[in-house]
């Protein structure tokens, strides 16, 4: 499934409902599964580097990652500006379209792969968030 991140902050400026949506799907999900005697499990599709996002969001999505969804991401995807969308609006403005606010953007490469790398960290397990 794609939530793309778990931290609202960025998830509202991907103009997609909170986590709590995703804890619902995953929750009902794995019932279903038990219910029916399934071994069926998720993937998750994630992106570091959205306009918004800072190391510290991806901290937060790594330490979710592990203690909720009890997963440790093995892909995520640096964002990539695309046409049409409001995310690259936001890249190459660097502010919210419907406040105007301005927003953090990474535009440094090396910078956009840290992010990425806080969370393919496998050191970070959730054992370590408890």
């Amino acid at each position: 499934i794609a939530p793309e991140h778990t931290e609202d902050s960025i998830l509202s400026l991907m103009g997609k409902d909170g986590k709590s949506c995703l804890n619902e799907f995953k929750n009902r999900f794995y019932k279903l599964n038990h219910e029916l005697g399934k071994k069926q499990f998720l993937t998750y599709y994630l992106i570091a580097a959205h306009p918004g996002c800072k190391e510290k969001e991806m901290l937060d999505l790594k330490k979710y990652a592990s203690k909720e969804l009890r997963v440790n991401p093995e892909q995520v995807q640096i964002f990539t500006p695309t046409p049409s969308t409001y995310s690259t609006l936001m890249y190459y403005t660097e502010k919210d379209p419907f406040t105007g606010k301005k927003l953090f953007v990474e535009k440094d490469n090396g910078k956009k792969q840290k992010q990425k790398n806080i969370v393919l960290d496998k050191s970070h397990n959730h054992r370590r968030f408890r």
